[in-house]
């Protein structure tokens, strides 16, 4: 009679089989990514260039409005700098929750993991956020002269670790949009008011008043307040904080952990609700 695996062995050796299926699969997530950005671009003229145009016009707008209107020490690339980052994570966000709703054919005739289906959607944005991210570095040359140096290197930290955040937020959104559809028409706004709650429209300076103390504290506790602050010392040459990496990195583990672990466990119950 052989006894069964105890429980760590036996999940051990679920999620390494799970891994070796999806690593098997990488030309199916790839081609899946490209297929989606192909048929997204086909009808525009402007293509892959409206990736990094939506987050250009919302920093324009806004830079109107609260930086010439509303006189303040927020400049352009300041804007543009925190734009950029937040798009591609509500991007996620709005992706994840529609990438197992618009494959539904897909799920029903072919057998795979999955988390493909996200993760094929959030490399479809990445490619635009790199876009972006090279242009925000052209701009920052041309307008302040700033050149990136030895700073240049934490994208190679910063890419990785965002995208695995946004991996588990869009894995969030996708488990929970299968059997509740109304969490695709609360994403916008849910969108919406992580963005006032960034620093992003307003500045880091109005945290040092003393009315606004309150806002102070919970802005730590934001995880855009850290990732913004990374992304910021490489982009503009803000001064590195160490503490903003560590916060950033603890908050890429745990969602991306959390939110693949709670997807590949009801991954199995998807089809049924479609």
């Amino acid at each position: 009679m052989t006894l069964p695996a105890p429980a760590p062995v036996y999940y051990t050796r679920r999620l390494r089989a799970y891994l070796v299926d999806l690593w098997e699969r990488r030309e199916f997530i790839w081609f899946l990514a490209m297929g989606n950005f192909k048929a997204r671009n086909a009808s525009t003229a402007f293509g892959l260039f409206w990736w990094v145009l939506n987050p250009l016009l919302l920093s324009f707008v806004y830079y109107l409005v609260f930086g010439l209107i509303w006189s303040s020490d927020r400049d352009i690339l300041y804007l543009m700098a925190g734009m950029f980052v937040f798009h591609f994570t509500a991007q996620a966000l709005t992706g994840g929750a529609n990438a197992v709703l618009g494959n539904t054919k897909l799920l029903a005739n072919l057998r795979f993991p999955r988390i493909i289906l996200p993760i094929a959607n959030l490399l479809e944005s990445a490619m635009g956020f790199v876009v972006s991210l090279g242009l925000l570095l052209v701009l920052g040359g041309a307008i302040e002269g700033h050149l990136p140096g030895v700073e240049f290197l934490l994208l190679l930290v910063a890419i990785p670790l965002q995208f695995l955040f946004n991996l588990g937020l869009a894995c969030l959104t996708a488990r929970l949009a299968v059997p509740f559809r109304d969490v695709n028409n609360f994403i916008p706004y849910l969108n919406r008011i992580w963005l006032y709650l960034s620093p992003i429209i307003w500045p880091l300076s109005l945290l040092e008043t003393a009315s606004m103390d309150g806002l102070a504290r919970f802005a730590t506790y934001n995880p855009m307040f850290s990732i913004i602050s990374v992304y910021r010392t490489v982009l503009l040459g803000y001064e590195f904080d160490p503490v903003a990496l560590s916060t950033f990195a603890i908050w890429a583990v745990a969602t991306g952990v959390i939110g693949i672990a709670v997807f590949i466990k009801y991954e199995g119950n998807i089809v049924r609700y479609l």
